[in-house]
């Protein structure tokens, strides 16, 4: 029984490592890539259509260069403009646009715009002080 014992052993050690197959070389590979993203960037978000309005919906459109904004601008969805607003550095990768006449127009009173590949698009984009 005792001779019998190490011969088992091996046996299923050699079975149970026969069905590993050797890797291919032409394997795929995953690779880490950042996304990019191109301005214009539009969409639509809670606010007011201009000073004194009721709340409802209105579009906005984020303008850069690079990956880098450098305005947001506000419209009704009819096209009505509500005001160019530029963005300003706040730490590194973090812009943030805002001010008086912002939330006057819109009751926004600022956009964040954080550069980020843990955003889905590589960026987010946040609305403070919304309707």
């Amino acid at each position: 029984m005792k001779k019998l014992f190490p011969i088992a052993l091996m046996l299923c050690a050699f079975f149970s490592l026969s069905s590993f197959a050797p890797v291919r070389s032409d394997a795929p590979v995953i690779k880490k890539s950042a996304r990019t993203y191109s301005f214009p960037i539009t969409g639509t978000t809670d606010g007011t259509p201009g000073a004194g309005q009721p709340a409802g919906t209105i579009a906005y459109e984020v303008n850069g260069s690079g990956t880098i904004p450098s305005s947001i601008t506000f419209r009704t969805l009819s096209g009505t403009s509500l005001g160019t607003y530029p963005f300003s550095l706040s730490s590194p990768n973090n812009y943030l646009a805002g001010g008086l006449a912002m939330k006057a127009q819109t009751s926004i009173s600022g956009v964040y715009f954080h550069i980020s590949n843990a955003c889905g698009a590589g960026y987010c984009l946040e609305f403070i002080g919304g309707v």
